[in-house]
């Protein structure tokens, strides 16, 4: 069975994937279409995943965002986390995948429309692909930790016990007035007490 550290670390590396891919997808070129346009002639014009899918840029921040989360939360503080990357991650699968389901002209934002008739409309597969094996990845990421989260470390942890069980410092300020108060010299050194022979002398031989 996979103990907590290594849930840890297998969690932040699926983060970590997902927001590569995530972002790698949102690059790349999903769409190539070609228009007659009047008084220009043909016109290519290309759409990228940013352009056609805009939330694949903003989950794959969240993905890295849930990395600072995950390591500083604990308790329900780490199992919500871990529902928002899930819910985030099965969206941005939806929409990346909703990117092979579309027809390819319908799929073209407005920005690179252009005024006249589209001759051809060239969809890629691989991008939204990549986009949804982003999504599935966070969507992996949010359930290990909304499920395993409270068997995985917090970072900083081990430093927290040992500063709990430390007692408290003294008031010297405080016990220096108490002195005073009560007549006695805070700065005299203590009398060591003279240590005495078995046959009750002091020891001195006096």
């Amino acid at each position: 069975m996979i103990r907590g550290p290594r849930l840890l670390g297998l969690a932040v590396v699926g983060l970590l994937l997902a927001a590569a891919a995530l972002w790698g997808a949102s690059r790349g070129t999903w769409l190539t279409a070609t228009w007659d346009v009047p008084l220009r002639g043909r016109v290519v014009v290309t759409a990228t995943g940013a352009d056609t899918e805009p939330v694949l840029v903003p989950w794959a921040l969240l993905a890295l965002a849930a990395i600072g989360g995950l390591l500083a939360a604990s308790g329900w503080g780490r199992r919500a986390v871990g529902v928002v990357v899930g819910l985030a991650g099965l969206w941005a699968l939806l929409r990346s995948l909703s990117g092979l389901a579309v027809p390819a002209l319908d799929a073209l934002p407005a920005t690179v429309r252009q005024p006249g008739r589209a001759v051809e409309v060239q969809a890629s597969v691989v991008w939204p692909l990549l986009g949804g094996l982003g999504g599935l990845l966070l969507v992996g990421a949010g359930l290990l930790v909304a499920l395993r989260g409270a068997a995985m470390p917090r970072l900083g942890a081990r430093y927290d016990a040992p500063g709990a069980s430390r007692p408290r410092p003294r008031d010297e300020e405080r016990s220096l007035w108490e002195a005073l108060d009560a007549g006695e010299d805070p700065t005299a050194t203590p009398e060591r007490p003279t240590p005495r022979a078995p046959d009750g002398t002091d020891g001195t031989g006096s």
